[in-house]
């Protein structure tokens, strides 16, 4: 299963629901954080921290679009939480070539 996170501050529920999606899965699961959820995961919050850190200790590590992260000048909080930078589109094209289902939140 491919998550695919873009839901930000305004949805949060929608992330963290994604990223639940993620955690409790019983398939082999990526994560692709961007846009407005990479924005959500470097800004500190409580909830979406705990949650990344979860997936991290589950060595689901997620991946987010690289140019999202140095336009948003968020690069360096992103990389401290382990999150991987690169191409999204290539990423997603990747994943979805080894037959990952794409799930959007």
């Amino acid at each position: 299963m491919l998550v695919i996170i873009t839901s930000g501050e305004k949805d949060k529920t929608k992330a963290r629901i994604g990223l639940n999606l993620a955690l409790h899965s019983n398939v082999e699961t990526k994560v692709i954080l961007f846009g407005e959820s990479e924005k959500l995961a470097a800004s500190g919050d409580k909830d979406i921290d705990i949650l990344l850190e979860s997936l991290r200790n589950k060595n689901i590590l997620p991946i987010a679009c690289q140019n999202i992260a140095d336009s948003a000048n968020i690069r360096e909080k992103l990389l401290e939480l382990k999150i991987d930078l690169k191409p999204i589109s290539s990423v997603i094209t990747d994943f979805l070539g080894k037959g990952y289902i794409p799930v959007t939140f």
